[in-house]
């Protein structure tokens, strides 16, 4: 089979990569086995059984290390640690990290990624060492894009990374490998155009197959990460920025970069383009990472991409490590329990051997007694006889007294105390007492029980710290990967910590139902922290059971927060009967606008509160000066309208008045001449001079 040379050096950095992970991790994976068989039950040395079951000797095993890892690994179930992803730049905002971590959350929950922890945490516990892995795959066979997957690693023993790898989480490893053996005819149906299918014998083929890479059966195929480093320069320019040099533009004659921007509105999430003229304030030269991906087996490259990462995707999650003179060793939580397992196996079955061999002491007799009934004194111990005979002479014709027993008294209690401490041990070496097995102990009390039960999980706290350091390791990966897979206008779910599901749409401007704002992973930098704790399930049932407790203790606790302990139950209808006993609560109990408010808009409220306060009593103060120069137009128009119409009065009465004097004189003038008529005396004008001016005021003629 003919290769490339380019193949060829891959393949053989491979053969070689691979021959020094198996040399290295050999102890490490030889106790590693010694673990499982132990927890599986075989405690007994093969030489040691075998020769004590040809004597009729009990081999019992008193297996004991299942509980002592389901301890460890049941603790971890219910408090797992949990991804956070938190902004650690000015581009990075707290809604996109809290959106960034429902998307991860979700593709935790999609590739069921509890099992991969939880197998490779119980690897750790059992066997010092376990594995898990996060890959892309399509979203729908239809479909282009890509989303990320945590995948269990189910055999430990087929997978590895770099053994100079330091760290506890694998980060800076090198290279590794996933690898499983292949039968022949599955291999020449997935890889029937490969150069090894096409080979009719593989018994001839050399190169690989010596190393348990194949056979003419079976074939090793492996999955290869390895880092290829470039030697790149580092600018930073004056906007403080650092840039690899190849990711900039052409450098101007001047020496400086005429650098695009890409600014988002974080409303709308349009793409503004920009360019602005910076300058080189330092450089340096660094190495770049790129994760090559591929597919081989000893002889060829059967697939290859690039992995869009820049970590080795394979995950370790560490038991007890120790780094002895450059030799690593790693240790399980039973490793130092398996001499003490023997010695309480041992000392069982020697408890067992002594109580049922007592009745069974031999018979002394004299030679020549049991002659003529060798049989019934041969099953004397095994079978109830209703009597034994016996000779009662000897061989030479001597009398002799009937045989008897030489009975004695076996040390069952010295055994049965060194059982005891031999159990002791067991929990010394593993740290894990009485009260954690729940097993009544010493301590009476629930708090001295509850200080027994953290002293068991503060001893093997450094096998949960190891895989919570894990996953902190795969959130960065995830936090890494996604804005390069989600690169496109998508919509995603998003996942609550309540598993409450929805969906939003992503780099786009177009927002679905109910979403405040569009996002986009690709701006702002995102680091990842992980919480230790019970689950949210957990919390849950916790909030429900002090709630109902409170409610017995306190009848008032039903008007005030009813409807949030019938929401915490999980039974039929519950949610429904929620509803309505909040309906009948005071409203400004049932008021929860400033708790659903993230504290960002709480505090935007408020200044826009005060804002609005300063703005309405300043509104007040003008519209209280208005009203006074308001009032103060009004009197002066009032006193001028007032004037207007008295000097319209005062001319109308002198207007009146000279019209009433002239109609007087006239009435007076004709009274006058009618008198004159009749032969009156003085004139009428004359008498009414003569009356006081109240008298005629109102005469009427």
């Amino acid at each position: 089979m003919k290769k490339n040379k380019r193949d060829t050096e891959i393949i053989e950095t491979a053969l070689e990569r691979f021959k020094l992970l198996t040399e290295a991790n050999k102890e490490i994976r030889e106790e590693a086995i010694k673990d499982l068989k132990f927890v599986k039950g075989d405690h007994w040395p093969n030489d040691i059984k075998a020769a004590r079951r040809q004597d009729n000797r009990p081999t019992l095993t008193i297996n004991k290390m299942p509980q002592f890892v389901r301890n460890l690994t049941n603790d971890q179930k219910q408090n797992r640690p949990r991804i956070q992803v938190s902004p650690v730049d000015d581009k990075g905002d707290i809604e996109t990290a809290d959106v960034l971590q429902g998307v991860i959350r979700n593709i935790e929950n999609v590739s069921d990624a509890e099992y991969a922890y939880d197998k490779a945490f119980e690897c750790a516990v059992r066997s010092s060492f376990g594995f898990f892995r996060i890959t892309t795959k399509y979203t729908d066979p239809k479909s282009f894009d890509l989303e990320p997957s945590i995948e269990v690693i189910d055999n430990q023993f087929k997978a590895g990374i770099d053994p100079y790898s330091i760290l506890p989480d694998g980060s800076d490893a090198k290279w590794g490998f996933v690898w499983d053996s292949m039968p022949k005819d599955e291999f020449k149906a997935e890889y029937g155009e490969s150069k090894l299918a096409e080979h009719a014998d593989w018994n001839d083929l050399t190169g690989g197959f010596e190393d348990g890479w194949g056979s003419d059966d079976e074939v090793r195929v492996a999955e290869y990460f390895y880092k290829d480093f470039k030697r790149v320069k580092l600018l930073q320019l004056s906007d403080g920025e650092s840039y690899l040099e190849s990711e900039l533009p052409d450098k101007n004659e001047d020496g400086t970069y005429t650098v695009p921007m890409e600014v988002i509105d974080q409303e709308t999430q349009e793409k503004f383009e920009e360019t602005e003229i910076l300058k080189v304030e330092q450089e340096r030269w660094t190495k770049t990472a790129v994760v090559k991906w591929l597919k081989m087996n000893a002889h060829e490259i059967l697939e290859e991409t690039e992995w869009p990462g820049s970590h080795i995707p394979i995950i370790p999650v560490y038991g007890d490590c120790l780094n002895i003179d450059g030799q690593v060793v790693r240790e399980s939580v039973i490793r130092h329990a398996r001499d003490p397992q023997r010695i309480l196996n041992f000392w069982a079955s020697s408890e067992a051997e002594a109580i049922t061999l007592a009745p069974k002491a031999p018979f002394i007799g004299a030679e020549g007694q049991f002659t003529g009934h060798e049989n019934k004194w041969k099953n004397a111990n095994t079978k109830n006889y209703p009597y034994l005979e016996y000779k009662p002479t000897t061989h030479e014709g001597q009398m002799a007294p009937p045989p008897q027993r030489n009975s004695f008294e076996p040390p069952v209690m010295a055994i049965t105390n060194a059982r005891v401490q031999a159990n002791e041990d067991i929990k010394a070496t593993t740290g894990i007492y009485d009260a954690s097995l729940g097993q009544r102990s010493n301590e009476s009390s629930g708090i001295a029980i509850q200080r027994r039960n953290q002293q068991a999980a503060t001893s093997n706290f450094h096998f949960v710290d190891n895989l919570a350091k894990s996953i902190r390791h795969a959130g960065r990966i995830l936090v890494e990967i996604i804005p390069k897979l989600y690169d496109t206008e998508r919509i995603v779910r998003v996942l609550g910590e309540d598993n409450e599901r929805k969906l939003m749409r992503i780099n786009s401007p177009e927002l679905l139902k109910d979403q405040k704002r569009s996002y986009n992973f690709t701006f702002g930098k995102y680091d990842v922290v992980v919480a230790t704790g019970p689950s949210y399930e957990t919390k849950r049932q916790e909030a429900r059971d002090s709630m109902v407790s409170m409610a017995g203790a306190n009848p008032k606790f039903m008007d005030i927060a009813g409807d949030l302990m019938v929401q915490n139950m999980d039974w039929p209808g519950a949610q429904e009967i929620s509803k309505r006993l909040k309906r009948t609560m005071a409203p400004e109990l049932v008021s929860d606008q400033d708790e659903q408010m993230p504290p960002q808009a709480q505090a935007a409220i408020q200044q826009l509160t005060q804002q609005l306060e300063m703005a309405s009593n300043e509104l007040n103060q003008i519209k209280d000066i208005q009203h006074k120069d308001i009032l103060k137009i009004e009197s002066n128009e009032r006193i001028a309208a007032m004037k207007v119409q008295a000097d319209m009065k005062t001319e109308l009465v002198k207007i009146e008045g000279k019209n009433s004097e002239l109609l007087l004189k006239q009435e007076i003038e004709i009274v006058n001449e009618r008198l004159k008529q009749l032969g009156a005396g003085a004139p009428v004008g004359q008498m009414i001079q003569a009356q006081p001016q109240q008298e005629y005021e109102g005469l009427e003629y």
